[in-house]
């Protein structure tokens, strides 16, 4: 018995290395960028860690370091402070400050474009698409019975944020719905019953709400969740404004048939900055049928689900994201 526990000893310390150095491939800082677009070869050193094939909707951290080799190489990056985005052309190594890309060979010199976001990173939310840390406690729920069933309700909602917003969900047969607009401490501060599965609050309901705030709404029915409680924040002027503005560019670019996979990264920022969660899943969509094997879209993806209140997509995503090679480590 002793001599087999002695030689189960290597393969334990085999296991918990190749677990730190998973864990030591994924910088544990918030990002502070994403690459938004890569032409020919390019790759990024995370601190700690190997120079690795830079990919479409890569995390970049402060202190990383990105390479460009070859004709035609080219990175695109965005930086969340103020969303102003950074081009490294060819042939070029740069390290990653807080503010941005400083270089360290090669010729040429790196294109910084004005800030696109006005109001600074303190007059927006977090963009949780691509920074937020998972832990543990986001999975609560995920391996229930019929989990994914369960959630599809949820994922069918959606909600527009304009002034006033409106509702609208799955119709379950129900004879009647409970609509409610929580704080986000859970305390529900408007609720009403209703006989149709849509509701735009009147003037005078919505002017009881704060813009600017935080909210979640959900849906029940009798004793039965129709719809999971997900946030949604009822916009300033100006930051609607700006979000209109930003929309704009987008859709005309659509029009003209010239998107490219920065646009959709730039987009996909700013719905999350506005906590816009269902037209970020619908942006992601889109962008999984674009590169369905990338397992930085599936990150994206995880916590696009996690926001709408669905753990257990998002642990589906967060395993197709695995299966694919990716790392993107659960946290206690």
């Amino acid at each position: 018995m002793i001599s087999r526990a002695i030689r189960t000893i290597p393969a334990v310390i085999l296991v918990l290395a190749l677990a730190l150095t998973s864990l030591a491939q994924q910088p544990q800082e918030k990002p502070i960028a994403v690459i938004s677009l890569v032409w020919g070869v390019a790759t990024v050193k995370h601190t700690d860690a190997d120079y690795k094939p830079a990919r479409w909707l890569e995390p970049i951290y402060a202190g990383d370091t990105l390479k460009t080799d070859g004709p035609g190489s080219k990175l695109l990056v965005v930086f969340f402070d103020d969303n102003h985005q950074e081009v490294m052309p060819h042939d070029m190594v740069a390290k990653v400050q807080d503010n941005g890309l400083s270089k360290t060979q090669g010729e040429g010199e790196i294109r910084k474009d004005p800030p696109r976001n006005p109001f600074g990173a303190g007059g927006v939310e977090n963009p949780f698409v691509y920074t937020h840390r998972l832990v543990e406690d986001d999975f609560k729920g995920a391996y229930k019975e019929n989990v994914l069933s369960a959630e599809r309700g949820t994922l069918r909602a959606r909600v527009k944020a304009a002034f006033p917003p409106s509702f609208d969900w799955e119709d379950a047969g129900e004879p009647s719905y409970e609509l409610s607009i929580y704080k986000m401490t859970g305390e529900r501060v408007w609720s009403k019953t209703l006989t149709k599965s849509e509701y735009r609050l009147t003037h005078r309901e919505a002017n009881k709400l704060l813009k600017g705030v935080n909210y979640k709404w959900g849906v029940t029915a009798k004793d039965q969740v129709i719809v999971r409680p997900y946030e949604f924040k009822l916009l300033t002027l100006p930051l609607r404004k700006w979000f209109n503005e930003q929309a704009a560019v987008f859709t005309t670019l659509r029009r003209q048939n010239k998107l490219q996979r920065s646009d959709y990264t730039d987009y996909l920022l700013v719905c999350s900055q506005i906590l816009d969660i269902d037209r970020a899943m619908e942006l992601i969509e889109k962008m999984r049928a674009i590169d369905p094997k990338n397992p930085r879209v599936f990150r994206a993806l995880t916590r696009i689900y996690l926001r709408k209140g669905c753990p257990g997509h998002a642990m589906a995503a967060h395993k197709k994201l695995e299966k694919l090679g990716g790392l993107d480590p659960i946290y206690p």
